[in-house]
């Protein structure tokens, strides 16, 4: 990093790299030029203290900023593309690797701009506002079922501290049957009744907002903006509302990908690929992508292929081969997935047996 006497004077007409490296509290900025480190500063995280930070740069040609996709979301991005910025988000995940142990915040931002500079880094899909509002119900609908999760091991792990056993009449768990014994199970001590009875209102707080973020899930997918694309996926074998819409609110523009092989690569349902000479190995899939929208597929997958001879033939052969069953439904959820994003371009809907 050199010490220019005057910045102003170097930088103008010249094009700016800016890398972002946001927190919580402080955002790291480091502003390069023609390969040389201009400026290195921290500033606190808000808006405003970037843009007074920007303005010093007002003298040069164009300023590219770039900032990793995190916690913060896209809202940053949109404020500066909104003032005219060129801004980019970029994946960590997508990330060059270096053999530096050395990692801190400066170093960060420092890469990000030299990364800018050289053109190597991709950027991530930004969604339009009210996509990203959408989302959040399934990500909200996410969260409730964990907590649902947890309330229904608090329970199971109570009982079994007492060495309790579920009757052998009650043949489901977290039936009605099943929950009319726990309320009415009687205890030796008043405590333990009044333990289980916090658990239970925990359990049933939770059922009840479940219940109340599917509904609002099934209105969204009634609306005008995604009622044809729901009515198109849910003709798949496998495909109802949760699988459904988990597709709309998550990938929401499937036309941005040029083919269903990018489709496919981009779920991260693609095997990884290890080539060295005439040597090829296939590892397993890259996992890119969002995690919820592969589970999603799978779990659709292993319906589909009792209804559809087409995937069920697919998963023979792979099994045939001396795969396993959970190799073999990862491949069928990727041309499943392919054969869906088809059927939503073409506004048809799904045909069974046509690959």
């Amino acid at each position: 990093m050199k010490n220019f006497k005057n910045i102003q004077d170097f930088i103008m007409n010249k094009n700016i790299y800016c890398g972002i490296d946001v927190h919580f509290k402080y955002w790291f900025l480091c502003f390069v030029c023609d390969g040389e480190i201009v400026e290195k500063i921290r500033v606190y995280g808000n808006y405003s203290n970037l843009k007074q930070v920007l303005k010093r740069y007002h003298q040069s040609k164009n300023i590219r900023l770039v900032y990793e996709a995190g916690f913060s979301g896209f809202w940053l991005y949109r404020e500066l593309t909104k003032d005219g910025y060129n801004c980019m988000i970029t994946s960590p995940s997508l990330m060059p690797t270096t053999a530096d142990k050395v990692k801190t915040d400066k170093r960060d931002a420092e890469k990000l701009a030299y990364y800018l500079v050289a053109g190597i880094l991709k950027s991530v899909y930004v969604p339009s506002e009210i996509a990203e509002a959408d989302c959040r119900v399934m990500r909200c609908r996410a969260q409730v079922v964990k907590k649902q999760n947890r309330a229904k091991h608090q329970i199971r792990s109570f009982l079994n501290l007492k060495g309790i056993k579920k009757p052998e009449y009650i043949k489901s768990n977290w039936s009605k049957q099943y929950l009319t014994w726990l309320e009415t199970m009687t205890f030796k001590f008043e405590s333990e009744k009044f333990c289980l009875s916090i658990l239970l209102q925990d359990y049933h707080h939770n059922n009840s907002k479940l219940e109340e973020v599917t509904l609002y899930l099934r209105k969204m997918s009634e609306s005008p903006t995604y009622q044809k694309n729901y009515k198109s996926l849910t003709s798949a074998p496998g495909v109802g509302l949760i699988t459904g819409m988990t597709l709309l609110l998550e990938i929401y523009d499937f036309g941005r990908f040029k083919s269903g092989e990018r489709f496919g690569s981009y779920l991260g349902l693609t095997p990884s690929q290890f080539s060295s000479g005439p040597h090829v190995r296939l590892g397993h899939i890259t996992r890119q992508g969002k995690a919820v929208v592969r589970k999603v597929l799978i779990e659709a997958a292993w319906t589909a292929i009792r209804f559809d001879p087409h995937l069920r033939a697919k998963y023979n052969r792979i099994r045939a081969k001396g795969e396993n069953g959970k190799k073999a439904i990862v491949a069928v959820a990727r041309s499943f997935a392919i054969r869906l994003r088809s059927a939503l371009l073409d506004g048809t809907d799904y045909v069974i047996g046509v690959c």
